[in-house]
């Protein structure tokens, strides 16, 4: 893999801070098979020990109603990785608590123990990227996808294809995935460098009751001369948001007719959602910036106008700010992760069983999402890639539901099964999202997506508070993204 001088600062810099107080903390790792250097006979009797001494099958529990029967890879897992232990690096909260939850049953048929090391928001980019380059203590990572595709640039994390030439499960079904996930999340250059584990798209969710209210519909019709429904274009998504904002229509049934999270680290999906939809992207394939155009303006100038019909805290609201006002029923329409959804249905919400789920208005929503890889430097590599088989399985997966998280499925198979799709409205609609997204949350630029990230922060907020004109704020943007691309020796 090409490594460049950028690149190889980074990675010193990165070194001096991890001698200086920031060293995980190491783990004994034993060496599957993957390594071994026994002769084939050798290797025979061993496989036939390790079955032998093979932990029971692991008690298959039902998710949903859906009896869980391919716990053990289709056959393949037989207690072969006894005495191996496996090191996963991932965010802590829901993902390393999910990980866990699915270790149990992985533990079971393999012998093997799974480590899981979470780490906190503010740290946990830096030491999974500190480990990988100096550590070298994880196994295997869960990360956002555009850091995946960093670590395949530096050569950190390696190409599945040939590990699933020898030891996948019959029951792998890549083509299950669903299309747009393993071609984004899954592939890089080439190469097959991980394989999905939480997908993410944003959504629209707008007030079912409003929308379906015979009186609302006959004034909506009466002011407008067209008939409520969902919007799915821009512009009768503008036209919809101004119906249902008091300040421009006094017969409003709420104050507001859109709302989201545009605080700092936020306001970018806003834009990002309408740029593919107008035929932009952030970068193209050389890592050119490819927003600098009408597609661009047409977003920004979309964004900027958005804030008519939301709150004046708008720049302000975070995650749990924007759903939490949502769910106090004064908005009509949100844009939002999937687990604002979740937050309308709770017991406190005023609006639980009154949202509606759709894709949001242009078919092109933001797409973010986590997947997992296998470390190049790791020396159980056949253990720690049957785990994450395992955990993206169309069986293991659903176990994802039984943690309270509920980090939604990967695989097109279990949004048709019909116990999975009716335990939760938002599913179909989330199939349909995730299966036209185009634009990553992060711009997939190898080791530079968190500075492109603030980059694109600035230029949109700036844009919407009136700082910087949409023309000059796509060329502050544009400028910068050639400059941080190139000195990480990424232009072409």
């Amino acid at each position: 893999m090409r490594k460049n001088k950028s690149f190889n600062m980074y990675i010193s810099m990165l070194c001096v801070l991890f001698i200086v107080g920031t060293l995980l903390a190491g783990c004994t790792k034993s060496t599957d098979s993957s390594t071994a250097s026994t002769a084939p006979t050798e290797t025979a009797k061993a496989t036939a020990q390790a079955a032998t001494d093979a932990p029971p099958a692991a008690d298959a529990p039902s998710v949903m109603g859906v009896k869980l029967n391919d716990l053990n890879g289709g056959g393949t897992l037989k207690g072969q990785f006894k005495g191996t232990t496996i090191v996963i690096g991932t965010h802590d909260g829901d993902f390393a608590d999910t990980l866990k939850d699915q270790a149990v049953y992985f533990e079971k048929v393999t012998g093997a123990k799974v480590e899981v090391q979470g780490f906190p928001e503010e740290t946990f980019k830096e030491k999974v990227q500190l480990d990988l380059s100096t550590g070298h203590h994880f196994d295997g990572v869960v990360m956002p996808v555009a850091f995946l595709h960093g670590y395949a640039e530096g050569g950190l994390i390696q190409d599945l294809s040939p590990i699933i030439s020898k030891i996948a499960s019959p029951n792998l079904d890549l083509n299950d995935f669903i299309p747009s996930l393993l071609d984004i999340y899954g592939k890089y250059k080439g190469k097959l460098i991980a394989l999905p584990y939480k997908p993410d798209a944003q959504m629209f969710m707008y007030r079912k009751d409003l929308f379906e209210d015979p009186k609302i519909m006959a004034s909506f019709k009466q002011k407008t001369g067209s008939d409520l429904k969902v919007p799915t274009t821009p512009e009768d998504f503008a036209k919809t948001a101004a119906f249902f904002t008091k300040s421009l229509n006094p017969d409003s049934p709420v104050k507001y007719g859109y709302s989201t999270m545009a605080s700092k680290g936020n306001s970018r999906f806003i834009w990002d959602n309408r740029l593919a939809a107008y035929g932009g992207k952030d970068v193209d394939a050389n890592f050119k910036p490819a927003f600098n155009n009408d597609a661009g303006l047409k977003a920004l100038k979309f964004t900027i106008e958005l804030q008519k019909y939301a709150p004046k805290e708008l720049l302000q609201m975070d995650w749990d700010t924007a759903n939490n006002f949502f769910a106090a029923g004064d908005v009509a329409m949100m844009e939002q992760w999937p687990g604002g959804y979740t937050t309308s249905q709770g017991d406190n919400s005023k609006i639980k069983g009154k949202v509606g789920v759709a894709v949001t208005p242009g078919g092109a929503p933001t797409l973010g999402g986590w997947a997992a890889s296998v470390t190049s430097t790791t020396k159980n590599a056949d253990a720690t890639y049957k785990f994450l088989e395992f955990v993206t399985s169309k069986d293991g997966e659903l176990l994802k539901l039984l943690n309270k998280a509920k980090l939604e499925p990967t695989r097109t198979s279990n949004y048709n099964r019909p116990e999975i799709a009716a335990s939760n409205p938002l599913y179909p609609n989330f199939l349909a999202s995730l299966s036209v997204a185009k634009v990553l949350a992060d711009p997939d630029v190898p080791y530079i997506s968190s500075k492109l990230n603030d980059i694109e922060e600035y230029g949109v907020q700036a844009a919407m508070r009136g700082e910087l004109t949409p023309e000059q704020a796509l060329k502050y943007m544009d400028d910068n993204f050639v400059k941080e691309i190139k000195d990480a020796g990424l232009s072409k």
